[in-house]
């Protein structure tokens, strides 16, 4: 009987393949303790790993883990489906429950942790990505293109959520004017006036008084850095507070509409309480989905904030 012995480039050739076949079938490769030492640390390796360690499970209660894996699978699908897409370049994923003997090893007491494994040699500390600030997918393809000098264009799925404060508004003033009929007393209605109000006030007071308080640039003044958009929770520049106002006054005018008809229900004449329910139910939908939404908004801003609800 005689064996067969594959030489290096064979191996190097099967494990690329593999790789490939892997990234095609789910562009975020999952490894487990054996295949994390075959694929990523063992040679031969002529391409290059990026590896995010992570602790999904529940019970770790790891509040940024599913975020940060939902950003770094973003861009993991985005090279698959983009031209940059090779057989020098891989994205790959560790779950802690899964491989515990990998972080051990790599003296990791945290998660989530991003790793770039380059071919032919160990990670150095430069390999390493910084997430104190932020690890949204536009930063992690921003550190991959400064690694492997390769441009991963991000593919978003289309958000439905920014149609639902519009859809809410034009339902709340349709249910405005079936409530009150007399059409011409809904010029001095204190409804009107009171959504009105408020409306303006968290139109105005929307970043507008931090930045008079603060007088933050315009802009980044940083000569390597001419983003509109501050990378700290606690820092917004002017820029900044134009482009958000102009997403979030509509939802600010959703809640006040909310917040109105809550309160101005239990004034409506009605004989059989339907027109209170309608109105009080409307408003609370409105406060309670706007909210959340807002909370959302905060989330994405404030990266690791562990708290959300109804929307993530």
């Amino acid at each position: 009987m005689i064996l067969k012995v594959l030489s290096k480039e064979d191996v190097l050739s099967e494990k690329v393949r593999q790789l490939t076949d892997l990234s095609l079938q789910r562009p975020l490769i999952r490894l487990n303790s054996e295949r994390f030492k075959y694929y990523v640390t063992s040679q031969p390796r002529n391409y290059s790993v990026f590896v995010m360690l992570t602790a999904l499970a529940p019970e770790r209660k790891c509040g940024i883990c599913q975020d940060a894996h939902n950003e770094y699978e973003l861009v993991a699908r985005s090279y698959r489906y983009s031209n940059a897409f090779s057989k020098s370049v891989f994205f790959a994923m560790v779950d802690f429950d899964e491989a515990s003997d990998i972080f051990q090893s790599l003296k990791l007491n945290s998660a989530p942790v991003f790793i770039h494994f380059p071919p032919k040699m160990s990670p150095k500390k430069s390999d390493y990505m910084d997430i104190h600030r932020e690890f949204s997918a536009e930063q992690v393809a921003k550190w991959v293109h400064e690694i492997s000098d390769i441009r991963i264009q991000l593919i978003r799925p289309p958000n439905y959520t920014q149609f639902l404060p519009i859809v809410l508004i034009i339902t709340a003033i349709f249910l405005l004017f079936y409530i009150k009929r007399e059409t011409p007393k809904i010029v001095y209605s204190p409804i009107i006036w009171g959504i009105i109000t408020v409306g303006l006030v968290c139109y105005y007071i929307s970043g507008q008084t931090w930045n008079r308080i603060n007088k933050p640039p315009f802009t980044s003044q940083r000569k390597t850095d001419m983003g509109l958009f501050a990378d700290d929770s606690n820092m917004q520049y002017v820029a900044e507070t134009y482009i958000v106002r102009k997403h979030t006054i509509s939802i600010d005018i959703s809640i006040s509409i909310g917040i109105v008809l809550l309160n101005e229900a239990p004034n409506v004449k009605s004989r059989r309480g339907i027109r209170k329910s309608i109105m009080a139910f409307v408003g609370l939908v409105t406060v309670v989905i706007l909210f959340s939404l807002i909370l959302s908004i905060f989330r994405s801003k404030y990266q690791g904030y562990p708290y959300s609800f109804l929307i993530k």
